[in-house]
């Protein structure tokens, strides 16, 4: 084994993923919406080993130009479904013993005081398994949901994630270790001079929890933008990136690495950034191939145009025209600027089409994929991290939940072969998986 261990995260926001006709293919499952299915993933990357499954959201189905949500739900368009992560992880923690458990929850639109007690009872329930990825939200859409006319543009829902952040921090540091004391003979119950108020205006304090068995949960965060890097070189201890090329993620890693050190004063062996990939597994690469052609066919063409002028909130699209030149037309329709980035950045070095464009968004979103034989996937994965482009991947699946288990029973094992990823849990904690 070397020292540096690699760490892997399970991305999971069915019925799509990255793939959109996941729910359309016989070998997906289709009971989502149950209990049964959410256990059921995350005993399996659990089995794997995985450092963390976490659970994407939104606060609204994704509209078009007009604020129609009906292109969305006819296709099945990423965003038409999502349960309530806090509670599919309070599930999952009942389902599981020693796997992390990351939610999304937004610092735009849930007070502080709310975001502390939900994540740290989740991660009192499940011995210290609680993650919190950190979004902003990003579209007019949930803004109105939750009683707002527009969405706040990035500068400021940063600056108001600073300040949420802050505060949810001081709320689960508001009691001091050790504060509860719970002695029956005294009759003390907790130490009222080891409980604290908060300062700043956006909560009181203090929390009705103590510390939990971690301290308090792990902060993961997504913002690729040059916002988004400062606001994750202060706070993430998981980053979760998404890099073009080798090189890039290698930057990547080595500018939020630097900005931590030299700008918040952190150890960068405290931040693990993690890049994300779709891996389609075969027993041969010859068999992984043939797995991808049959997702690339399931993708309609027409039906993945639509799907993309649904994304860029445009009223029709020339499937010949450049996709750079499409792109740049409709730019800021999604509300992330480094999704927009990435897509922009990718569509110029591919040189794609429109059409081209629709169908990679379809298959993948147009993040890295890695096709091949266990030993492929895992000497390509093998090759970043030992290269120091990543700490660790979040994998993709394209379908659910064949393609977790077909890299938890073959790819697994060959990074554990290669001495590269753990073969048993070390400790209880989700930060204590991370350490390593």
């Amino acid at each position: 084994m070397t020292s540096r261990q690699m760490h892997l995260v399970g991305m999971v926001n069915p019925p799509t993923s990255q793939y959109a006709e996941n729910w359309r293919d016989p070998l997906g499952r289709a009971d989502w919406l149950s209990g049964r299915f959410h256990a059921d993933l995350a005993r399996t990357l659990e089995r794997g080993l995985f450092d963390m499954a976490f659970f994407a959201d939104a606060l609204a189905v994704p509209e078009d130009g007009d604020g129609d949500y009906a292109t969305t739900l006819r296709t099945a368009g990423k965003g038409s479904i999502y349960l309530d992560p806090i509670t599919v992880v309070s599930l999952a923690a009942g389902a599981t013993s020693r796997i992390g458990l990351g939610a999304t929850v937004s610092t735009s639109f849930v007070p502080p005081y709310a975001i502390a007690r939900q994540l740290l009872s989740v991660d009192h329930l499940s011995g210290g398994r609680a993650a919190w990825n950190i979004v902003t939200s990003t579209t007019d859409a949930e803004a109105r949901n939750m009683g707002r006319d527009r969405i706040d543009p990035p500068g400021e829902r940063y600056d108001r994630a600073d300040a949420v952040v802050q505060t949810v921090l001081d709320l689960w540091r508001s009691w001091e270790p050790g504060a509860l004391v719970h002695d029956r003979e005294s009759g003390l119950f907790a130490d009222p001079k080891r409980v604290h108020r908060v300062p700043g205006g956006l909560s009181r304090g203090p929390l009705t929890l103590p510390r939990s068995p971690q301290g308090h949960p792990v902060l993961m965060q997504a913002g690729s933008s040059p916002r988004g890097r400062a606001f994750a070189a202060r706070w993430a201890e998981v980053v979760f990136a998404i890099g073009d090329t080798e090189e890039g993620m290698r930057e990547l890693r080595r500018e939020l690495r630097d900005r931590a050190r030299i700008d918040h004063d952190r150890d960068p062996d405290s931040i693990r950034v993690l890049q994300g990939v779709q891996p389609v597994v075969g027993w041969t690469d010859a068999d992984a191939q043939a797995k991808l052609r049959a997702l690339r066919e399931r993708i309609d063409l027409p039906a993945a145009l639509t799907k993309l002028a649904r994304l860029l909130h445009a009223d029709e699209l020339d499937p010949d025209a450049p996709a750079v030149d499409a792109l740049a037309a409709h730019r800021g329709a999604t509300g992330s600027v480094g999704f927009e980035d990435m897509l922009a950045s990718v569509s110029a070095r591919r040189g794609f089409t429109v059409a081209e464009l629709a169908v990679e968004q379809a298959l993948n979103q147009l993040h890295p994929q890695v096709v091949g034989s266990p030993a492929t996937v895992a000497e390509h994965l093998e090759h970043l991290f030992r290269g120091e482009a990543a700490d660790g991947f979040v994998v993709f699946p394209a379908l659910y939940h064949s393609s977790f288990e077909d890299f938890v029973a073959g790819v697994v094992p060959e990074l554990q072969r290669r001495g590269v990823f753990r073969t048993e849990y070390s400790g209880a904690t989700l930060r204590e998986h991370l350490r390593g």
